[in-house]
């Protein structure tokens, strides 16, 4: 980057606030001078540095990827809210991507640059971030963007009225969910004074009243370089890099005014607490919370194994105790890792129409009476081999790591990522069995009711150390060895590439590369059978994957979870209700023959016992209960069986909620057996494999211990029938849902092979598929305020003659019909004025980088041979689509938009409330 370039940037975000700007002092934010930044340590690969603005610096390089990541955290969240004001953080998250005095549209820029961004909000603090792809102008764009609108943001009285409704909307999707309102009320019972109490999404009243010039003195307050920790992560210049941070961020001046520090400590809860939540729904749930210390406590990582121990699937507490006997249909345990004290919370979902007292009987006996079931040293040791292969897998992906740091930063400290690792190996049966009998108590959960005790048993929590203290004389471990710094590219890829043809008929694509920590990645896609070997055994496939992780001939299901942990692997098998086997995985070199060998027996001899089978189902049908009275389930299904051309019995003809579940009752070990000798099979496989592997060895070592799987069902490709349906008009009520759900889609005659694909992608990209740049999102959420969420999408296959069309949107239920009209009357600007050659150009840039950055994952491109196999194409067509991108014409986007995406005869799916939103 050009000293010329550094110093245009320096002046941009020197620039003062347009006069107009509310109750903000601009020129007291800048700094008379560039601050200097000051290099303070190495832990395990991240290097740290502070401004003497009082800003840290992160930087965690892996050159090995072609994608950078900035992250920026604010130690401000939830908690900082004062009465009145609850919301206010996760509200004003929202109003910094309106843009500030020298980044007006943002949304436009990320657009164009191919940059994936988002933010969140959380207890403790706020964090924004971009992923792109790597290039100095993408980062000097992204770190002076971010340093303007720490200072500088613009938002208006106007915006915040029009985001307000959008938040309204997002509340309102959280109150469709049981458990999430279930989980919101628990904690504002249990906390009496804290403000963990309070949900980040805020009240409604507090949204929608709160005055904006709150808001705009809480973003002074909070929004500054002394309350920021900016975290780069990937491949960059690390030189350049800090020049640029110094001439953008280093001329931020640290307010003179101090950090306020929180002071409010949650009493000792002094009896058990009960809450009876009643609302519409199928399927009934229990849990219970219990207050446990600060993630900075010595007694916190006992606690997180005590977590694993308990809700681990296959071979955790809750489903042996709850759902394997068939008291629960499905069981979870969380605790989240907070500053200050924080709670741990255990779930169990029942059935529905069944009674909940033997339920909750028993999950309060399994939290409480472990005091009397003691804990086994093998329980600790598997909960803490799981803990650790999940942190190690994580460290492997540094951009992953940069995101996970914001937690830490919140809690004080990033270190604190590495510290805890070690913590937790420290972890002893003795330590976990204390912390569940002193924290799991009865007067210490919350349930809901008060219920007064004669000799309740306090659950004391002792202050944690400093975290000054605790990381005094840590050094932390040697960095993850790193990748080789080789592209993912047409050119790189087909220079290594190299293709087998096993005489099963398989195919397999190896790419050699040398991956970070040894990692290699493979991508299994199995096609089998045929419409007469699959009808009525749609179900009975769907369920057989996670069968296979049950139980086999060699392995119980509590041995595969312990094998997997101990291979340091990750596979995941799915099945799908049409014959589709799909294989994914993750695994480390030096254990990738054992892995390999692993996964064949687990494909090839499951036992299918019944006793699994039943838990399977249980969760298979309690899934759909869920969902019988969702908006958005039964506006899509709607839609699905609209358009669905398969006669009945097809086994791609549409199902009722009720079929699927009556063919999930029918489902017995025989007929998986029976299902399982026939179309298990890699006979018209495709496998794609990445990683520092030799081809030749690898493809021998895959065939003959692969070859054996041989179904005896023939394969015949199955084809899609798409009905075109004009002007449905489906308006479902689903009462007591606060939000609502709209589909708009139509059938297009249309391909990834025809020469209209690449004109009617972008018109789709400028419509309603590039987020916040596009035409739907501009009108229904940022202006009008309709929806959190709406977009657009093309459905299309790479043979098949027909695909779909879809739009889809949520809003208030008395909201709904606007959009529909919003909707309506952006396809007519367009159909009468056209796209812009600017919105066409930006549309093409940002395909063309956000296709790059997908390919900067290893586990993608595995996917992607596996998938050009299948297709019969190779890397060439993704050349040419780059080159057919560039090459279009405005007159080609808008002529596609016409012929695909408008019509005059709409087909509206759309479920809600819509009776009480007409009372009001």
């Amino acid at each position: 980057m050009t000293k010329a370039l550094l110093s245009s940037l320096a002046l941009l975000t020197l620039s003062a606030c347009s006069n107009d700007q509310p109750e903000s002092n601009v020129n007291s934010k800048l700094a008379s001078s560039a601050a200097e930044i000051t290099y303070v340590r190495n832990v395990e690969g991240i290097d740290e540095y502070t401004l003497s603005n009082g800003m840290k610096v992160l930087f965690y390089p892996d050159p090995a990827q072609p994608k950078t990541l900035v992250n920026i955290t604010y130690r401000v969240g939830s908690i900082h809210e004062n009465y009145g004001e609850t919301g206010m953080a996760h509200l004003l998250e929202h109003m910094l991507f309106k843009g500030s005095t020298n980044y007006k549209e943002i949304d436009k820029e990320f657009n164009k640059r191919g940059m994936r961004v988002n933010a969140s909000t959380w207890l403790d603090r706020t964090n924004y971030f971009e992923l792109f792809e790597s290039n100095e102008e993408n980062l000097a764009w992204a770190l002076a963007m971010e340093a303007d609108r720490m200072v500088n943001a613009t938002f208006s009285k106007t915006e915040l009225d029009s985001e307000m409704t959008v938040v309204r909307n997002e509340m309102e999707r959280g109150e469709n969910s049981p458990f999430r309102m279930l989980s919101a009320r628990m904690s504002s019972m249990a906390y009496l004074w804290h403000n963990y109490a309070n949900s980040t999404i805020g009240a409604r009243s507090d949204v929608e009243n709160f005055p904006f010039s709150k808001l705009r003195k809480f973003y002074d307050k909070h929004y500054r370089p002394d309350n920021a920790v900016l975290t780069i992560a990937g491949r960059f210049d690390k030189d350049k890099t800090l020049a640029i941070i110094e001439s953008t961020f280093g001329m931020l001046a640290k307010p003179a005014t101090e950090i306020e520090k929180l002071y409010t400590v949650e009493p000792t809860q002094d009896g058990e607490r009960i809450i009876n939540l009643r609302r519409t729904g199928e399927v009934p749930v229990i849990a219970a919370q219990y207050h446990v210390p600060s993630a900075l406590h010595e007694d916190t990582p006992a606690l997180q194994v005590l977590v694993q121990l308990l809700s681990d699937n296959a071979r955790g507490r809750m489903q042996k105790m709850l759902v394997e006997p068939g008291v629960a249909s499905g069981t979870g345990a969380y605790s989240y890792l907070t500053k200050d004290p924080s709670s741990f919370t255990i779930i169990a979902q029942g059935f529905k129409g069944k009674d909940i007292k033997g339920m909750e009987t028993a999950l309060l006996a399994l939290a409480e009476d472990i005091k009397t079931k003691k804990i086994s040293d093998s329980e600790v040791e598997q909960a803490k081999v799981s803990i650790l292969k999940e942190t190690e897998d994580g460290l492997r992906n540094v951009t992953s790591v940069g995101m996970e740091l914001s937690e830490f930063i919140a809690m004080g400290d990033y270190r604190y990522i590495f510290f805890f690792r070690d913590l937790v190996e420290k972890v002893t049966v003795e330590d976990v069995q204390r912390v569940a009998e002193q924290y799991l108590v009865e007067s210490n959960r919350t349930l809901g009711r008060f219920i007064p005790t004669k000799e309740p048993v306090r659950a004391e929590i002792t202050p944690a150390k400093d975290i000054t203290e605790i990381l005094a004389t840590y050094k932390g471990r040697e960095a993850i060895e790193s990748g080789e710094v080789y592209d993912n590219n047409v050119e790189n890829i087909t220079a290594r590439l190299q293709e087998f043809n096993w005489s099963a008929g398989t195919t397999l694509s190896v790419y050699p590369k040398k991956l970070r920590g040894g990692e290699v990645r493979i991508e299994m896609t199995l096609p089998t059978g045929n419409v007469d070997s699959l009808k009525g055994y749609e179900q009975d496939f769907k369920l057989m994957g996670g069968l296979l992780y049950s139980g086999n001939a060699k392995y119980s299901k509590e041995q595969i979870a312990s094998k997997l942990d101990e291979l340091k692997a990750s596979v995941n098998i799915s099945t799908n209700t049409v014959g589709n086997i799909s294989v994914s995985i993750k695994a480390v070199k030096p254990q990738l023959d054992a892995t390999l060998a692993f996964v064949h027996e687990m494909l090839a001899t499951p036992l299918f016992e019944e006793s699994e089978i039943d838990i399977d189902r249980n969760a298979s049908v309690t899934g759909l209960e869920s969902n019988r009275n969702e908006p958005a389930s039964i506006a899509l299904a709607t839609l699905s069986e609209s358009i669905n051309g398969h006669p009945k019995g097809h086994p791609l003809a549409f199902k009722t909620l009720d079929q699927q579940i009556a063919s999930l009752n029918k489902v017995t070990r025989k007929r998986l057996q029976k299902l399982h000798k026939a179309h298990m099979s890699v006979a018209n496989g495709h496998i794609g494999v990445v990683g520092d592997v030799d081809p030749k060895a690898l493809s021998t070592q895959l065939e003959q211990l692969f070859s054996d799987l041989k179904g005896s069902a023939d394969y015949v490709e199955m084809k899609d029938a798409m009905k075109d349906v004009k002007g449905v008009d489906s308006w479902i009520e689903t009462p007591d849902k606060a939000n609502s759900t709209l589909f708009i889609g139509h059938r297009v005659k249309l391909n990834k092979q025809d020469s209209d694909y690449h004109a009617a992608s972008v018109a789709n990209a400028i419509f309603g598929g590039s987020g916040f740049a596009s035409r739907l999102m501009q009108r229904i959420r940022v202006k009008e305020g309709y929806s959190y969420g709406t977009g657009s999408g093309l459905q299309l296959d790479f043979n098949e003659p027909y695909g779909l069309f879809y739009m889809r949107a949520i809003a208030a239920p008395e909201n709904m019909k606007k959009v529909v009209v919003a909707y309506k009357e952006e396809v007519a600007k367009v159909v009468n004025d056209g796209f812009t050659q600017a919105e066409v150009t930006d549309a093409i840039a940002g395909e063309i980088k956000s296709l790059r950055v997908s390919w900067s994952n290893d586990g993608t491109i595995a996917g992607l041979l596996a998938d050009n196999q299948q297709l019969n194409r190779d890397l060439t067509w993704y050349t040419q689509y780059v080159e057919k991108m560039n090459a279009l014409t405005l007159d080609e986007v808008n002529a596609a938009f016409n012929k695909y995406i408008a019509t005059k005869e709409l087909n509206i799916f759309t479920a809600g409330d819509f009776a009480k939103s007409a009372e009001k």
